[in-house]
């Protein structure tokens, strides 16, 4: 069954941090699957909370972290998540969700496009493809 690990910013476990990612104390991580189970996985915590807005060492500190995510999910799209999506193997999504649960429900909704752009950056393609649901 396919599967994508996902990985939200946020400071409670139940609602998505409102500003960048990378401006989160934690990351909670999930494996969603195509018959739309989801799984929680993890909580990390932001190795770069301080590490200032926008600076690229705070986004590398950040996906060398989450090297074993596939997708990094936010309500804000920024400077760094447009590098990421140039330049890295994580595909960087959007969601207009104040809920981890609806934010879960709306990457379910997308799975298969968002699973063609895991795909093709485990081939090594990189893009600027940032979706926003």
């Amino acid at each position: 069954m396919r599967r994508i690990r996902i990985a939200l910013g946020s400071n409670d476990g139940a609602t998505i941090v409102d500003t960048h990612m990378g401006d989160t104390a934690r990351f909670h991580i999930y494996d969603l699957f195509e018959d739309a189970r989801s799984e929680p996985v993890d909580t990390r915590d932001n190795p770069a909370l301080d590490g200032g807005h926008g600076k690229v060492e705070k986004m590398e500190a950040i996906v060398a972290m989450l090297e074993d995510v596939d997708v990094l999910v936010a309500k804000r799209n920024s400077p760094n998540f447009r590098r990421i999506a140039e330049g890295t193997r994580h595909q960087p999504v959007v969601v207009d969700a104040d809920r981890i649960e609806d934010a879960l429900e709306k990457l379910h909704a997308a799975f298969d496009t968002i699973r063609e752009f895991t795909e093709r950056r485990e081939n090594g393609e990189r893009f600027d493809t940032i979706p926003e649901l």
